[in-house]
């Protein structure tokens, strides 16, 4: 039966061609032990997976192609952008081409449970090749802490509240100095959590600890954007590869990091911090006093160069950093006036000394600032920043070398363009589903372009609707742009009878109608009830709005999803005033893009909505796009929704 060989320090994989020619890892020099080979068993016994012995799986010609890419691209230094589409097998794919290559990895993704879903690939590779790999999830002390006292807190607060816990010795968790006992190699937030119960230690510090020479490195996007973050867990990247899933919204993401607020309610509870040290507070009356001019019934919007000029006036300083460091030292007093209050709430001081570094450090042309009035009647400004790449290509050119993954980046040239990574190659993937699998249908007799929008329009969506979803069994989703607009389309829909029965039980062509929640709690307890319902003799409908819980990042395979409708095309708000701001900058700095821009940013989100559909090779689904624009846009649409589109609407959609 045929091995490979796995270096016990880096794990490369050699095959036993180079273990009999050397007994040295090519990579690190380390001895190669017989007792360090990999099996490969016999359901696995065939030619091509000798090259890839940690794929679990027997791979599809597309995932061979997909991983011989990263090892040519990735493993070379170079930048790869891959699109492939949803149950693909991105992450197994890229995991089981890139441990081989023998450097640390840094992988980001979304969200918490997406992190879990990359560990739980890991713990499979190292089942199914006997493999020792090392993994940890890196996560705030809002998850991993153990505290009582932090129990409950935001992210910041607990951050905070631990500081100074620890400084005030009232933390009876430790930090990990030693790791000689027994560790499992992957180690995912509930299992720090009950390590550190175990070993009497502080599961955030330990994940820290363990994260220094660990091969693999998982954690949200802020991970990495945040350069406080990284400098704060010691987060080198530069011999260290770079894997961005789920990055259609890596740009967005990078902004949100790079942005901030200050609030007339932060400068409230500033200014009570500072009586409570005994402390002048007049530079907050200043500051109170400036929002109050600058905010008045209408929104308004000014640049960030401007914003920074005002401040060092307000301030009556050169420089706004010699404004924060004359503070730092309040800062301290008032965390350690906390400490004996055994109060342990964030300082607000310190979150407006950020802001106001953040203003004095970053580039104010890229960025935008928004005066405005919340709807509790609070002032605040927004300094909004409008360059992704300000925060993406500092990284990926400091790391080894970078993949950039996600289902949906087309058209992926331009997303190149808008994150300034010039050098990094692209490529996009066939479907591993059947094309005969996907039935694509464009309903070009409606639309949601707002002069359009009628109720008489509405009502044949909802006509449209009812006449396409009888040729679809079990369960059914159906995106809106908004949800007042889900919700105003809803009660035409039972106004005409399209729609039958109560609000608490309304059905659609004898299909349950479920509402997607607007709280996570509440949309959990519907998906729950919309999935047990799909398998009923007439199925189900779930209704969601594009960009929100269902339509991002939640799977509906098999009968769960048998047919996605999307109603119009998810355009963002164009009066916004960061949206008109976002168009602005990139018309003038990136080339006249920002219209381009606008419209790609909408068909992402559509393509992200039916990408819930094809989980699974042998999956099945009909997507019927029911908006004019569908058919002027068709190149915006992912490859694979296209692959097999239909002129005329069949008898049955199954």
């Amino acid at each position: 039966m045929p091995y490979a060989f796995l270096c016990p320090k880096c794990g490369i994989a050699h095959s036993i061609k180079e273990y009999t020619d050397n007994n040295f890892c090519r990579v690190c020099g380390k001895f190669l032990s017989y007792r360090n080979r990999i099996v490969v068993k016999k359901r696995n016994r065939y030619e091509k997976n000798l090259e890839w012995p940690l794929f679990p799986y027997k791979p599809y010609t597309q995932q061979l192609e997909f991983m011989k890419d990263i090892k040519a691209i990735v493993g070379n230094q170079g930048i790869l952008i891959a699109e492939a589409c949803n149950g693909f097998g991105k992450t197994v794919s890229a995991l089981a081409s890139l441990l081989p290559i023998g450097h640390k990895i840094v992988y980001v993704t979304r969200t918490h449970e997406q992190v879990r879903q990359v560990l739980l690939e890991v713990e499979r590779i190292n089942h199914n090749s006997e493999s020792t790999f090392s993994a940890v999830n890196l996560a705030s002390r809002q998850h991993l802490c153990l505290n009582e006292k932090c129990r409950n807190l935001s992210a910041l607060d607990a951050s905070e509240a631990c500081r100074l816990l620890n400084k005030a010795k009232q933390c009876q968790y430790k930090k990990e100095s030693g790791l000689s006992s027994f560790i499992p190699n992957v180690l995912s937030i509930q299992k720090l959590r009950s390590q550190g119960r175990v070993r009497n230690v502080c599961p955030y510090f330990l994940a820290r600890r363990i994260a220094e020479n660990c091969t693999l490195i998982v954690a949200p996007y802020q991970y990495i954007f945040n350069e406080k973050i990284r400098s704060s867990i010691k987060l080198e990247l530069n011999n260290r590869i770079l894997v961005f899933d789920e990055a259609h919204n890596a740009d967005k993401i990078s902004q949100d990091v790079l942005s901030d607020t200050l609030s007339e309610r932060s400068l409230n509870i500033a200014k009570k911090e500072l009586e409570k040290v005994r402390v002048s507070n007049i530079f907050i009356d200043d500051l109170e006093a400036y929002l109050r001019r600058k905010v008045s019934k209408k929104i308004v919007t000014e640049s960030g160069f401007k914003l920074h000029e005002e401040l060092k006036d307000v301030l009556k300083v050169n420089k706004l950093t010699s404004f924060t460091d004359s503070l730092s030292d309040v800062v301290d007093k008032i965390r350690n006036y906390k400490v004996d209050m055994e109060d342990y709430p964030a300082c607000y001081l310190n979150g407006i000394l950020n802001f106001l570094s953040l203003v004095e450090s970053s580039p104010s042309n890229s960025y935008v600032t928004i005066f405005k009035r919340t709807f509790y009647g609070f002032n605040i400004v927004e300094y909004r920043c409008l360059d992704p790449s300000l925060a993406v290509k500092p990284i990926i050119e400091e790391a080894y070398g970078s993949l950039i993954m996600s289902g949906t980046l087309s058209p992926i040239q331009f997303f190149t363009e808008i994150l300034e990574l010039e050098k990094a190659q692209t490529r996009t993937y066939t479907a591993i589903a059947n094309p005969e699998n996907i039935h694509t249908i464009i309903d070009a007799s409606v639309t949601t372009r707002f002069s359009e929008r009628t109720e008489k329009m509405i009502q044949r969506f909802g006509e449209r609707l009812s006449q396409l979803i009888v040729k679809i069994p079990n369960g059914v989703l159906i995106f809106f742009p908004q949800r007042k607009f889900m919700l105003d389309s809803l009660k035409v829909w039972r106004k005409v009878g399209i729609i039958i029965g109560s609000e608490a039980y309304l059905t659609l062509k004898g299909k349950n109608v479920f509402i997607e929640g607007a709280k996570a709690d509440e949309n959990r307890r519907v998906v729950e009830k919309y999935k047990k319902s799909t398998k009923s003799e007439n199925g189900a409908v779930l209704c969601g709005v594009f960009r929100g819980r269902n339509a991002e990042g939640s799977n509906f395979p098999y009968e769960e999803a048998r047919g996605i409708f999307l109603i119009g095309v998810p355009y963002a708000n164009y009066s916004d005033p960061v949206m008109r701001a976002q168009i602005q900058y990139l018309n003038e700095k990136k080339n006249g893009m920002g219209e381009k821009w606008y419209t790609m940013d909408a068909f992402r989100a559509a393509n992200q909505a039916m990408g819930r559909g094809i989980r699974h090779r042998d999956d099945w689904c009909n997507f019927i796009l029911m908006d004019k624009r569908y058919q002027k846009h068709k190149h915006l649409i992912s490859k694979w929704i296209l692959s097999n589109s239909l002129q005329k609407i069949p008898n049955e959609l199954s």
